[in-house]
């Protein structure tokens, strides 16, 4: 039976949990779930002599926090368990942002690719072929474009968020920072479950797994979800109705232990979603005939003309629509030399994406857009590590290669223009190879003080091949090929004090850089190719961690500073006769700057109280960006598209400035063999200018209120769950971009009230 119990962030929780070591992938605990329940009376017996604060599972002390051993590592970061995930009801990557401070997890325009930003920097990719400021990490396996990640939380672990930079122990250097998401292992006693949920708007969510021995030294998981219906859109024109899921996911595992000293795990995956596109909502209208303004983001409108059906092969009449296939298969191994460990990852994964999507959300064909997307990565990891954890020195030296292979083309409708009177497709291949070696080394000087340091060196080479833009029955743009290389250094250097046996004090400095990249979507003029030159942070960085009142009390918190060169950003350009295009560029100089605290308390058995807070503010130190709403109105004016810049040097960045989450809980027995637990979760999420130069990006402030009572046998194998989300019906954006002479939004999910049955033996 698996544990009812739940953690919650660097230490954070909903409900105490026991959360094993089990090994570590990414210079990370991986960690199991363990039994809560025990299955015989010398056990309860055994649990119920432990000491309140700690608990003691095969010889390893775990906090009623969680991990111990995060408490003692010198570096900000969020942790969340798997309860955690079921308790705030998060089925998609996008729900994360709820449960970590300073994180910010956007859809990319209406498809389902996620841009991630943590602590203000991150990169909005709707082309999908540049580095991500976030790296996002599966059992180890990096996933560089966001369509890769978007339905791997079932099954799932924990996740942990680490703000960066990043990629000095495994991977790829990253600025901003890594989502690392830690899928359940294999076990060696035969447990199996399934979960399923009912919700409004006829949303079902199904999950299952099973899991055990097949022999004594091999193990086997396997497990699965579906999705279906939760559309909450409709059409202002006749009230049909968008948005319905229709999606599921596998995912299997083999461990194959053949001596005490070696480890082999084989893991495959395979997901498809057939699911409605979103739909958006107009924020403002610049064309003709107006469109007024949605006053209820949940409103929008589509349609698609039978000569562009026609083009892209899809049947008439149809609603937008997701067509995304991923699979992909994984070979860890590791081996133990006493002194040492040596461990692989070899990983492969391949997505085919068929997105269309009505971005100018009516039934004229001024911004309607289908993507093609058919991508391959192939990633190959080899690291050496210490093995003794009590050594006064720990060490770590590997080297990382990459390959990714990338076919796509993007198809546009703007036929009801003045100024694109046509249906165009700008199509591409862009072959990318990385290769990264890294050190990281950690010594004890004294039992309280340690000095860390670490380096690592990247080489990123790619190439934009026959990039073609067509625009049917005017002109065919032939650009040829194009190529960008970076090769640059990483380091950083810190230092960790543990002050007292619960609280440790820490700071560091560290320096990464990312490579540059290409414009590839709806490219007109060959200055839209020119790359991108990398970007450069450095990052200043102080904090604590501490535990007090025999562990009941847990507090973390941190200050940063952010030194940042060569930002990219989703920016603008104006070609002549044609109108505002989106172009990659770099910010010369800008400055981020904030704090973090975590605060968990569990003052009596079974209460637990959580507090989050993230507050960052960032600034332009040195730039010049296109103001949009000038264009426009000049063009208003004279019928001629002309640029104009506004300066931003000294102005806010926009980034959302205050990040909160809590909850509270309690556990309680109104019968001697039932427990029933109440809780309650909020987030707060400042307003964000998600791009800037114009008020209309602005996303307002919102808050979001969440509900649930669980009842549950004391020492049973179910637990039955009713729930509310977004309990006062908030209407809030997700996020906000720009179409052909418009601007668009993609609204968050309104009240769901639902109920879920779970069974795990």
């Amino acid at each position: 039976m698996t544990a009812a119990l739940t953690v919650l962030s660097t230490g954070s929780l909903l409900r105490p949990a026991l959360a094993v070591p089990q090994s570590e992938t990414n210079g990370k605990t991986r960690h199991t779930i363990v039994n809560a329940s025990p299955t015989t009376s010398e056990q309860q017996k055994k649990i119920r002599s432990l000491q309140p604060e700690t608990i003691s599972v095969t010889g390893i002390a775990i906090s009623r926090f969680g991990p111990s051993r995060r408490q003692h590592e010198g570096a900000a970061s969020t942790f969340i368990s798997s309860g955690a995930l079921e308790s705030h009801h998060v089925s998609t990557v996008k729900g994360l942002q709820n449960l970590a401070p300073n994180l910010t997890v956007q859809p990319q325009g209406a498809t389902a690719n996620v841009n991630f930003s943590l602590r203000g920097v991150g990169l909005k990719d709707f082309t999908s072929n540049n580095t991500p400021s976030v790296m996002t990490y599966i059992d180890g396996v990096a996933y560089p474009i966001g369509f890769m990640a978007g339905n791997a939380i079932f099954d799932v672990s924990g996740v942990s968020v680490e703000p960066g930079p990043a990629g000095f122990t495994h991977g790829q250097t990253v600025t901003a920072g890594e989502l690392n998401i830690q899928t359940n292992d294999t076990t060696s006693t035969l447990h199996a479950g399934v979960s399923q949920d009912i919700a409004s708007y006829a949303r079902s969510i199904t999950s299952v797994y099973v899991s055990g021995p097949i022999t004594q030294n091999l193990q086997y998981r396997i497990a699965g979800t579906t999705q279906h219906g939760g559309g909450y859109q409709s059409s202002r024109y006749d009230g049909a109705h968008l948005g319905d899921a229709n999606k599921g996911a596998l995912r299997g595992k083999l461990a194959w232990q053949p001596d005490n000293k070696t480890r082999i795990d084989l893991s495959g995956n395979w997901s498809q979603d057939n699911s409605d596109a979103m739909g958006v909502f107009n924020v403002e209208d610049l064309i003709v005939p107006y469109l007024a303004p949605d006053t209820n983001n949940l409103k929008t409108g589509w349609g698609f003309r039978n000569a562009f059906t026609k083009l892209i092969g899809v049947q008439q009449g149809t609603k937008p629509f997701l067509n995304d296939t991923v699979w992909g298969a994984n070979l860890h191994m590791s081996r133990s030399f006493g002194w040492g460990e040596l461990s692989s990852i070899s990983a492969f994964e391949q997505m085919y994406i068929h997105n269309l999507m009505d971005l100018d959300s009516s039934k004229l064909a001024t911004y309607d857009d289908y993507i093609n997307n058919n991508s391959n990565m192939f990633s190959q990891e080899v690291k050496l590590k210490s093995k003794d954890e009590h050594s006064p020195f720990q060490w770590g030296i590997g080297v990382y290669y990459s390959r990714i292979r990338t076919k796509a083309s993007f198809y546009n409708d703007f036929s009801d223009t003045t100024t694109r009177p046509y249906m165009s497709n700008t199509h591409y291949r862009q072959n990318e190879q990385t290769f990264s070696q890294f050190a990281q080394a950690r010594y004890a000087i004294t039992p309280k003080f340690r000095i860390i340091a670490g380096v690592s060196h990247e080489s990123d080479d790619r190439q934009l091949l026959d990039l073609e833009t067509v625009h049917y029955g005017f002109t065919d743009t032939h650009f040829g090929s194009r190529g960008a290389l970076a090769n640059q250094f990483s380091g950083k250097g810190g230092i960790e004090y543990q002050a007292l046996k619960h609280l440790l004090i820490y700071g560091d400095i560290r320096k990464s850089f990312k490579p540059g990249g290409f414009t590839a979507n709806n490219t007109v003029i060959a200055e839209q190719l020119t790359p991108t030159k990398p970007e450069s942070l450095l990052a200043y960085e102080v904090g604590l961690k501490s535990d007090f009142w025999r562990n009941r009390i847990r507090i973390n918190g941190n200050a940063f500073w952010y030194d940042y060169h060569g930002q990219q950003i989703l920016g603008l350009d104006v070609v002549s006769g044609y109108g505002v295009v989106g172009q990659y560029v770099n910010i010369p100089k800008s400055t981020i700057w904030g704090a973090e605290l975590e605060v968990d308390v569990n003052p009596i058995s079974g209460l637990t109280l959580i507090q989050h807070l993230g507050y960052e503010r960032g600034q332009y130190n040195n730039f010049n960006f296109l103001n949009s709403t000038a264009v426009y109105a000049y063009y208003a004016k004279t019928g001629i598209y002309s640029p104009f810049y506004t300066s931003f040097k000294g102005v806010d960045s926009g980034i959302p400035k205050l990040t909160l989450n809590g909850s509270v809980s309690y556990r309680l027995f109104p019968l001697p063999d039932w427990s029933l637990t109440p809780s309650v979760d909020y987030s707060y999420r400042g307003s964000q200018l998600d791009m800037p130069g114009s008020p209309v990006y602005r996303m307002p402030a919102y808050f979001l209120l969440n509900a649930s009572m669980t009842l549950a046998p004391r020492h049973g194998i179910w637990s039955a769950t009713v729930y509310a989300t977004n309990l006062l019906d908030r209407h809030y954006d997700l996020t906000r971009d720009i179409g052909t002479n418009s601007f668009y939004g993609i609204p968050g999910a309104p009240r769901f009230i639902g109920g879920r049955i779970k069974i795990d033996y």
